[in-house]
């Protein structure tokens, strides 16, 4: 088996179904080198149900119907290890692979034998994905392929981009040599993390065609730690990485490339929304960032800034784009 697709879900089941759909007309003739995975995270609506109704058409399409709910970290590494491939990618299961996507990425893995793989892709909203309505993630091409020979170069350059697993291809080999690495504080980047330690001294190839579309939701099961993830995971897996050789100055990269103002307020009143599940964390919060100002407006913005502020900036992002 040369490439596992693995997809853990919970509670969006239309969505799945429609990224299912895509996937099962490309891999119905390439099931001697490709499975579909399906792991549900004990959902709560008729997912079940529904896989099981594309199961009739496509019965090559695997179903793990876990009991037991999970937090993503976990969920991700528990899709994994149903895998079989020799290389696998946990898609997310509202993205939506590109037509020739298997076809490609099966050449890929003949033609090369990099750990790691990344590529570009498309955006869209929940509310239509018109073609016009699409931006291209990467907009900078001047080469199909480009092969980073250290992480730390790579990392630079799309840290924050690289962060959407659909877009990321790995090697179990890969995977099973970084589970030796503590990731238990990378929350909701825990894979993030695996995939940096476990390709040590490997290259990274970027691939920079648009091989899926990103379908930007609203409705996310774990969006409410989504400020946990964004202002704690990604900074500790950056300090983590650092100490192990992986990326140079990586802390003070994320600190002056991924935390920019704008977004980092946004996320704050995020967090505004559930002060009691986020003023214990402030603290914490606050000791990955430079300055008094910033380091205030963790404090300020979670303790004191309306919940309804952060849900009309949402309504703006994702209703009126």
């Amino acid at each position: 088996m040369k490439l596992s697709i693995t997809i853990p879900t919970l509670n969006r089941s239309n969505l799945l179904i429609f990224t299912l759909q895509h996937f099962a007309v490309q891999i119905e003739n390439n099931t001697n080198d490709v499975e579909l995975i399906v792991c549900n995270n004990a959902s709560d609506d008729d997912t079940v149900y529904k896989v099981e109704e594309v199961r009739r058409q496509y019965p090559f399409i695997q179903l793990y119907d876990c009991k037991e709910r999970v937090p993503l970290g976990d969920n991700f590494k528990r899709a994994v290890s149903f895998t079989h491939g020799d290389y696998i990618i946990l898609w997310g299961d509202d993205d939506i692979p590109s037509p020739f996507l298997i076809s490609y990425l099966i050449d890929l893995i003949k033609k090369s034998d990099s750990g790691l793989y990344y590529f570009n892709r498309l955006v869209g909203y929940e509310n239509g994905n018109g073609f016009k309505s699409l931006s291209v993630y990467e907009t900078k091409y001047d080469e199909r392929q480009h092969i980073y020979n250290n992480s730390t170069s790579f990392i630079t350059e799309h840290f924050w981009g690289a962060t959407f697993m659909s877009a990321m291809m790995f090697s179990k080999e890969v995977w099973e040599r970084g589970l030796k690495f503590d990731t238990s504080s990378h929350y909701g980047f825990e894979f993030m993390g695996i995939l940096y330690y476990g390709n040590s001294g490997g290259v990274i190839i970027y691939d920079s065609y648009p091989l899926c579309i990103q379908r930007k939701v609203a409705k996310r099961e774990w969006g409410t730690d989504w400020p946990k993830y964004a202002l704690l995971g990604l900074p500790n897996m950056s300090k983590d990485l650092e100490k192990e050789g992986l990326f140079d100055n990586g802390f003070e990269i994320w600190q002056k490339k991924y935390n920019k103002l704008i977004l980092f307020c946004y996320i704050l009143l995020s967090a505004s929304t559930n002060k009691k599940k986020y003023k214990p964390m402030c603290k914490e919060m606050a000791n990955n960032q430079s300055g008094i100002i910033r380091k205030g407006l963790v404090y300020f913005i979670i303790y004191c800034m309306p919940s309804f502020l952060y849900k009309f900036s949402r309504y703006i992002l994702f209703y009126l784009k």
